[in-house]
């Protein structure tokens, strides 16, 4: 039952039944239009229903006035609800909440068909509007918890990554790239993709506590991918290998293995720093095409620095919070 509960459509069909039954239980008019109101008033995340509630309230708290002083004042005709629709049109988009905008005129309609318009009339529709928001609320605020799914797609994110970096590590020595390369690739930004929407989703489901985490851990990967995508061009342009190679070949796979959320990648950082250094001590190359090849290794190992330093940055933002 909670499964189903989860349901956008059964939100909406059973906040509008149960809305209307309300209505109809306490004697409203139009008891049909707080069930119309719930179904708008259904949202994907708390945050969401909470700002669009708060937009429609005032929107038709406005419309209810507007409508009970033209209505009152000029008389409830078609060209009378035209002007109240000029102004209220135009005061929802001036105010910016503009949810409220369609509400707002069913609600006008009802003082426009009415007979006689009093002071009761703007207490129904305004219990109108708060039963069917007040109702939708309260589905709105149940949703399904996404951090168990995203924690998996954490790690499946992780595996690919160290899938990645240990292919790179081998075609530094072999000169060749495995074949389902290209899948891996395509395979990561999509479940990246699908990661970044659910910590979205996450981050306005937090009412009370702003926790950003999610998000900041997916632009971390993505900017990382664009890193490795930058380390892999080098590869097309590799044709020699040298001692150098292999050495950086070794250190990219020890950094495939330790690719865990929890590493801070100073350790890895302090030993790139000494390969950079014991780099700085060997021959110099003895030929342009040598010269060329250790050119890009060097930029390789730039592009891995960077690698690693975002993920330190990353771990050091939030230990300081």
């Amino acid at each position: 039952m909670i499964k189903y509960l989860q349901s956008k459509t059964l939100k909406m069909a059973l906040s509008a039944t149960i809305a209307i039954i309300i209505s109809n239980y306490i004697g409203l008019q139009f008891g049909v239009t707080s069930g119309i109101i719930a179904i708008l008033s259904i949202q994907d995340t708390k945050k969401e229903s909470l700002l669009v509630a708060g937009r429609r309230i005032i929107a038709s708290a406005l419309a209810i006035l507007l409508s009970f002083m033209l209505y009152l004042l000029l008389g409830n005709n078609p060209i009378i609800f035209g002007l109240f629709l000029i102004i209220f049109i135009q005061t929802t988009t001036i105010l910016k909440i503009e949810e409220g905008m369609v509400v707002g005129s069913v609600l006008s309609t009802h003082l426009l068909t009415s007979t006689n318009i009093n002071i009761s009339w703007i207490i129904n529709e305004a219990q109108l509007t708060v039963i069917g928001i007040g109702v939708a609320m309260m589905f709105n605020l149940y949703t399904a918890s996404l951090e168990e799914q995203f924690e998996k797609n954490k790690e499946r994110i992780e595996d690919y990554y160290r899938a990645i970096l240990s292919d790179m590590a081998v075609s530094l020595v072999t000169q060749a790239v495995p074949i389902y390369e290209k899948q891996i690739s395509v395979n990561v930004e999509e479940l990246i993709n699908k990661s970044k929407f659910m910590a979205q989703i996450i981050n306005n489901n937090r009412l009370f506590k702003k926790n950003d985490y999610y998000l900041s851990y997916i632009e971390m990967r993505i900017i990382q991918l664009d890193t490795m995508k930058r380390m892999k061009r080098h590869f097309s342009r590799f044709y020699m290998t040298y001692d150098q190679t292999r050495i950086l070949s070794e250190f990219t796979n020890e950094v495939a293995m330790n690719l865990k959320e929890d590493n801070d990648c100073v350790e890895l950082i302090n030993k790139l720093n000494l390969l950079r250094k014991d780099y700085e001590k060997m021959d110099l190359p003895k030929n342009r095409n040598e010269f060329e090849n250790r050119a890009l290794l060097f930029q390789f190992l730039n592009d891995l620095e960077d690698f690693l330093v975002i993920k330190k940055e990353f771990k050091e933002s939030f230990q300081n919070r």
